[in-house]
Parts: C-alpha cells; sequence; structure tokens
C-alpha cells in the first residue's frame, strides 16, 4: 500500500501527456516588475481557459475588477504602453553606474511603506532578539528597513552572485556589519531542500553538476521572512530553464522560507495579479495556516498588478503547511526533472471544475482583501498616457484607500487598515471577511454570497517517474 506522501507524489503527475501552461501566472505577468523575466507568451496566459474563468467570476461579482479589466485590455491594445514598459526594462536592465543605488532607493520606499503600515511589528518578541530571513537580499533595501526598526536584529539572506547577474549590495555585510550574513548561491539551485542524500541527481541533467547540498540557515527559525525574488532578464542560466525559472524560483522561495519560519512568525512574499489561477490557489492555502493580507505599496509600480501578501501568525508545522510545502517541492521537481528531456515541465491546467469550486469558496473573500490593491491600480492605470479615454466617475484617491492608520489603530491587533483579511476556522472550510470600520469605496457592489461547494472532479493521477523519487522526497 502507498504512503500518504506516496500518494501525494502522485497527485503531482509527472507524465508528459497532460494539458499544461508555462506558468505560474504571479510570475509571467505582463504587469510584472521591470526586472522580472520578459515572456512573449504572457498574453496567452491571460487568455488561457482557467485564468479567463477566474476573471469572469470576478468580473461578474465586483465592479472595481470591471473597471480593472477595462484598463488592461486598453492598454495592451496600446503601442504607447509597450514602449513605457520597454523603456522601464531597459532601465532595470542597465549596469550604468549608479543604477544600483537608483534600484536600491525604489525598493527602500516599499519597505517603509510596509513599515509604516505595520508589516514589520512583532509586539511579543523582544526587539533584541529579532531574526529575519531575506531571500533575494541584494541590493538590501528591506534589510535597510528592518535594521532601522530593530537596530540589534540578525539578517541572514540569500542572493544571486553579481558575477551570475544578480543585484550588487547597497548596505554592509559580513565582516562590515555582522549583524547581516549574506550567502551568494543560485537560490533555485539548492537541490537539498527539496530532496534527502539518497537522491541523485540524473546523470543526463545538463546541469547536474551545478546542483547544490548547502542548506544555509537549515538549524535557525526566523521571526520575519521576506521573500522578493523575481527572475532577472539579466540571470546567466541555460536557455532551457527560461519558461520554467518562474516556477522553480517560486517554488524554492516557498519551501525555503517556510521551513526556517518560526511558529507565529511573519511570512511576506512578492506576487503578482491577484486574479491569476496560481495566485488565488496560493493566498486559499496561506490562509489555511496563517491569517493573510494583500499590501499594495503606492510608492512604486501604481500601474502594475504587484503586490505582497503579508501572512502574520504563520503556523509551519501545521499539517495543512506541510502540505503546502509538499506540494511546492513537487512544483520544484516536476520544473526541474520533469518531462521526456528530464529538464522539467510545465505546470498542469486546472479543470473547469477546480476552478469553479474555489472560487465560489474563495472568491467573495478575494474580492474583499483585494479591493484597496485594485483601486490604487486602477487610479493609476486611469491617468496613464498610454490608456485611452478616462473613467467616467471619480474614485477615492489611493491615500484615502490606503488610510494611515496602522494594525493596532484598529480594535483589532491583527488587522491592516485599507486592507481585508482571509480567515480560516480550524477543522472548518469556512471563509469569512473581517469587518471594518471602513466604508467601502463608492459603486462598489458587496461580495455576493458564498455558494455551496460543488463537487471537484479529479483526473486520474500518474505514478511514472515522480512515484520513484518518493524514497528521497522530504
Amino acid at each position: 500500500m502507498a504512503t500518504p506522501l506516496e500518494q501525494r507524489l502522485a497527485q503531482l503527475q509527472l507524465d508528459t501527456g497532460k494539458e499544461t501552461q508555462s506558468g505560474p501566472e504571479s510570475m509571467t505577468s505582463p504587469t510584472s516588475p521591470a526586472t522580472s523575466t520578459e515572456v512573449p507568451n504572457s498574453r496567452r496566459l491571460e487568455r488561457m481557459a482557467h485564468n479567463v474563468q477566474v476573471r469572469a467570476y470576478l468580473k461578474q461579482h465586483d465592479g472595481a475588477f470591471r473597471e480593472l479589466d477595462v484598463l488592461r485590455e486598453k492598454g495592451w491594445e496600446s503601442s504607447a504602453g509597450d514602449t513605457h514598459f520597454k523603456k522601464q526594462r531597459e532601465a532595470a536592465d542597465s549596469k550604468a553606474e549608479g543604477t544600483e543605488k537608483i534600484f536600491f532607493e525604489h525598493h527602500k520606499k516599499i519597505g517603509q511603506e510596509m513599515r509604516a503600515a505595520g508589516a514589520f511589528d512583532m509586539p511579543k518578541i523582544d526587539s533584541t532578539d529579532v531574526k529575519t530571513l531575506n531571500l533575494c537580499l541584494a541590493p538590501g533595501a528591506y534589510t535597510a528597513v528592518v535594521l532601522e526598526q530593530y537596530p540589534h536584529a540578525f539578517v541572514g539572506g540569500i542572493t544571486l552572485p553579481i558575477e551570475s547577474g544578480g543585484h550588487g549590495m547597497e548596505i554592509p555585510h559580513g565582516i562590515d556589519d555582522p549583524r547581516v550574513e549574506v550567502h551568494f548561491v543560485d537560490i533555485t539551485m539548492l537541490q537539498s531542500e527539496i530532496v534527502d542524500g539518497t537522491f541523485v541527481i540524473p546523470s543526463t541533467h545538463p546541469e547536474a553538476e551545478k546542483f547544490l547540498k548547502a542548506s544555509p540557515f537549515s538549524d535557525q527559525a526566523f521571526d520575519l521572512v521576506l521573500c522578493d525574488g523575481q527572475v532577472l532578464r539579466t540571470h546567466d542560466r541555460a536557455p532551457f530553464r527560461d519558461n520554467r525559472e518562474p516556477v522553480r524560483l517560486l517554488a524554492m522561495q516557498l519551501v525555503f522560507g517556510m521551513k526556517r519560519t518560526k511558529p507565529g512568525g511573519t511570512f511576506i512574499i512578492l506576487l503578482h495579479k491577484a486574479d491569476a489561477w496560481d495566485t488565488v490557489k496560493l493566498l486559499k492555502a496561506f490562509c489555511s495556516f496563517a491569517n493573510v493580507t494583500m499590501f499594495k505599496p503606492t510608492a512604486t509600480h501604481r500601474n502594475r498588478s504587484t503586490f505582497y501578501m503579508i501572512a502574520k501568525d504563520v503556523q509551519p508545522t501545521s499539517d495543512a503547511a506541510r502540505n503546502f510545502i509538499t506540494d511546492w517541492q513537487g512544483a520544484w521537481i516536476r520544473a526541474t526533472f520533469g518531462g521526456d528531456e528530464g529538464t522539467g515541465i510545465d505546470l498542469e491546467m486546472p479543470d473547469e471544475a477546480e476552478v469553479a469550486t474555489l472560487m465560489n469558496d474563495f472568491g467573495p473573500t478575494l474580492i474583499a482583501m483585494a479591493q484597496v490593491a485594485w483601486n490604487i491600480q486602477i487610479e493609476a492605470l486611469s491617468k496613464a498616457h498610454w490608456v485611452a479615454g478616462r473613467r467616467q466617475s471619480p474614485r477615492p484617491s489611493a491615500s484615502q484607500s490606503l488610510g494611515s492608520k496602522k494594525w493596532n489603530d484598529s480594535p483589532s491587533p491583527r488587522r491592516m487598515s485599507g486592507f481585508s483579511e482571509m480567515h480560516s476556522q480550524s477543522n472548518s472550510s469556512t471563509w469569512r471577511t473581517r469587518v471594518t470600520n471602513e466604508p467601502r469605496s463608492a459603486g462598489l457592489p458587496p461580495p455576493a454570497a458564498k455558494k455551496e461547494n460543488q463537487p471537484l472532479q479529479k483526473g486520474k493521477a500518474s505514478e511514472d517517474k515522480l512515484k520513484k523519487m518518493a524514497g528521497a522526497w522530504r
């Protein structure tokens, strides 16, 4: 009889007969930050059936998303928009003197905005004992902000070496600042985070010798984990990795970070497009073992779909969290060793019933928590020179929508002003939206009542290649 682990591995499916995508959409969005990989098929991803189905639900139930979807379509049709974002990508890739400093200051503004909103607050922890893990740390802007708030904190970091195309460091570390310990490695190649010592990398893999058995900070637990990694166009990597690198990077950040998050800690990660299927699934999963909010910076990237998921009171040893880690270990395995050539296979696409079930269950909560992020992007896109036309009715400004309060200014100590929070109840699939003392934006209909879950139609699981790895997979 197969063990529970083997059964879970079998469900992850490595066969090549399934219809797949080159996702995740959350990291290949056309509105991703200028430092992420330029993916030619991003528009195709938007038009995939599961993403169309998610957007159809949101447009049916929320006026803000309907308005945002119209503005995005206008942006897609604008050659001026293409020119604008092309210039941003070129500027981001530039190695001209002073570029790294500008990039650092750019992200420091985001970090300061998160800090002002209370994202880094840890009231139950002695400020002298705070430990932070920053994945894809360089140039170090968020670490600088954390150290401003907690001068005696320890920061552990992983970042891509400069010689491999990574960003330079703009903060002291190591001997120059013992509070900051940085390991310069390609995090996507840390095989020990996924498999144990009995697993042998296939000798036929083109980069078999490049995988690393190192496991930095494996004996430590962190109060705050920051994941800001994006696939860089400047990263010197083999071409066969390009399509699946977003999956590998996201998966490794999630696995590496969750395995080192202290119970009750905070986990923050950069995501793209709250209406993308993979993002929706990730948000819902985190809600089963943490209290989650969406944070949309106003200092930069206002016209993009980027946002930060802030998960507080994370319970990394819960069954839900362990299953989540296993799933993302499987995603990395699939994207790295799957397929006929053994160099990776794309994500499997969900069927219509799976999407419908998740959206009927989680859709109202997603709509409530995404309002501020969508309003900020609507305001920015409506003023963008490449978007033809103007919206008909005024909407509250981003500053009005975001507010200036912190979590502890509200009756609830765990609520960030301007954000709706997702909750899960133990041993229950019930979802609810936190009631706030702030009015909804004008013209936004309330989320539709949750419908009864529809049965999920599961397909047959293949056990060919992946099941053979079960004995070596944690």
